[in-house]
């Protein structure tokens, strides 16, 4: 952008799965962009700037509804930029979107998963998929409606369309992959913990059936008959800090392995510097310039306990040294810093369109 020019002021909201929506607002906010993250209530404290205010009785609960409407009202004027998340804008049923281009504004949309990611099509492709482990077929059909109907309309208004990772690039054809982002000043490379002759091992569900956890704690238990010594940690429910925490205590990381791609919890773990085993479809790699060079070790149902014995009899040094191939890919690829660099030319691109 020009020197003289003022930066566009940047709106990152309302959902904050993976930080996302935080930790892009405040690498703006270093780089001398007026931005804000304004972010719905999050069980697991993630980074934000404000974090949207709701329960209470009934007066409180309808004097923070009315405070928060009019701070997004108030947002809608003062912004230049929205990055809208997960299929939502400041208002409901995206009502607020027909007015931006009336204003002058700019809307980026970014896809995060079930908000795009179709029922129909999934079962269809791909012998294993978390969607069949997410809900019933007629509730997902019914939500491939839905998610048509909203697309449809959403199109209409936006300027851009991202997704968060290749996964979704099929179901939204016209959107660019911007890769899920992690702070390294707070995500320190920590050394593989020491082998007493038990291996320690980490899944982190946020929803079992996403993340195929019923066919991962089938495995190990297998693997332990076999003679195998495991300590499996198991962790749901805690805080982002703890979560972190548990991370630098595993020497191996299973995140999800029935959706052909990896999110956040595989890119942190592999921040800190351990293997990460996690179902990865190659067909993906069409949509991004990293395929090859994604270290973590791929795995579904039907292989999950081969891989994790593969994994075992590798032996410590090999996992230390995975563990290091792991932190410089994350590095090269999912650091806030340089997303954000391709963050800032998107932003550049869409505000000089005109007409639009």
């Amino acid at each position: 952008m020009s020197q003289n020019k003022r930066l566009p002021r940047v709106f990152h909201g309302l959902v904050n799965f993976g930080t996302q929506s935080g930790l892009f607002a405040r690498e703006l906010q270093r780089r001398g962009y007026e931005a804000i993250s304004v972010t719905s209530p999050d069980p697991y404290k993630r980074l934000t700037d404000i974090k949207l205010k709701h329960g209470g009785i009934l007066p409180v609960k309808l004097f923070r509804h009315l405070s928060n409407r009019w701070l997004l009202f108030r947002c809608f004027f003062k912004y230049d930029i929205f990055h809208f998340y997960y299929g939502t804008s400041l208002f409901p049923k995206n009502f607020d979107l027909r007015f931006y281009r009336l204003f002058g504004k700019k809307v980026i949309m970014e896809y995060l998963g079930s908000d795009i990611q179709g029922y129909d099509v999934s079962v269809r492709k791909y012998r294993w998929t978390n969607v069949t482990h997410m809900v019933r077929p007629g509730e997902g059909r019914q939500n491939d409606a839905t998610i048509a109907r909203r697309i449809e309309f959403q199109k209409k208004y936006i300027d851009k369309t991202l997704v968060c990772a290749p996964v979704y690039s099929e179901f939204s054809p016209d959107s660019e992959v911007l890769a899920l982002a992690i702070d390294l000043d707070t995500t320190s490379f920590v050394p593989m913990p020491a082998f007493d002759g038990t291996f320690r091992i980490m899944h982190a569900p946020t929803h079992r059936g996403f993340k195929g956890t019923a066919f991962i704690i089938k495995a190990i238990d297998e693997l332990r008959a076999e003679g195998f010594s495991i300590d499996f940690d198991l962790v749901e429910g805690v805080r982002h800090d703890e979560l972190m925490e548990r991370y630098r205590a595993c020497q191996i990381f299973i995140d999800q392995i029935m959706g052909g791609w990896y999110g956040t919890a595989t890119i942190e773990a592999m921040g800190i510097g351990r293997p990460v085993v996690v179902s990865i479809r190659e067909s993906y790699f069409q949509y991004i310039d990293f395929g090859n060079r994604i270290p973590a070790v791929h795995a579904d149902p039907e292989c999950i306990v081969e891989v994790l014995r593969g994994l075992l009899n590798k032996g410590y040094d090999e996992l230390t040294k995975l563990g290091l191939e792991s932190r410089k890919f994350v590095e090269e690829y999912h650091c806030v810093k340089k997303v954000t660099d391709k963050l800032v030319s998107i932003y550049e691109s869409v505000s000089s369109e005109e007409g639009k």
